[in-house]
């Protein structure tokens, strides 16, 4: 098997991209139960947050160049019931989305509370949007996963161990470039 090259931007990219957004609102949840201590103002959720949409973002660039007909790309999304690719089209602009709203909420500091739990930990608009973001960044890991694992012809893809590879290898470069 060999890749185009705009394939592997593709994966690497945004899986670097989903796993930054993962370790960013990790240590958001964990600094919300007094697990860790709560980052230094909120340049860490900003700044992670764009980093992660500017690799993102990189990575939907670099799929344009495998396409045989760019001009047609939208027709993709038409066949989000049968199409993982499809599924991947609509979920991946609504990961940037929810992590652009995270950012932007953790930029203007505008948190109203929303819940509070029994242990004093409050919930706010922050921590749902981050919550929603990262539901969404497993939801993209499986997509793109399946793409590759329900090609019976890619023998070396074509296993249930497929996506737990995506999610594993995306969360590994994700929080190591976190860290």
């Amino acid at each position: 098997m060999r890749p185009e090259p705009s394939v592997i931007l593709l994966t690497t990219l945004i899986g670097v991209g989903q796993g930054l957004f993962l370790a960013i609102f990790t240590a958001h949840s964990l600094a919300l139960f007094d697990l860790v201590p709560a980052p230094d103002g909120r340049a860490f959720d900003v700044a992670g947050s764009a980093i992660a949409l500017l690799l993102t973002g990189a990575g939907l660039i670099a799929s344009f160049f495998h396409l045989g007909r760019p001009e047609r790309a939208w027709r993709t999304i038409t066949r989000w019931r049968t199409s993982w690719l499809s599924r991947e089209v609509i979920v991946l602009p609504a990961f940037m989305f929810a992590v652009l709203l995270y950012a932007l909420v953790q930029w203007s500091g505008w948190r109203p509370v929303l819940a509070e739990l029994p242990g004093g930990a409050v919930i706010d608009l922050a921590t749902l949007l981050g919550l929603a973001a990262a539901l969404i960044a497993f939801a993209l890991f499986l997509c793109t996963a399946m793409i590759y694992a329900c090609l019976p012809f890619l023998r070396e893809w074509h296993s249930p161990l497929t996506p737990i590879n995506f999610l594993l290898q995306g969360c590994a470069s994700g929080f190591t470039l976190a860290a």
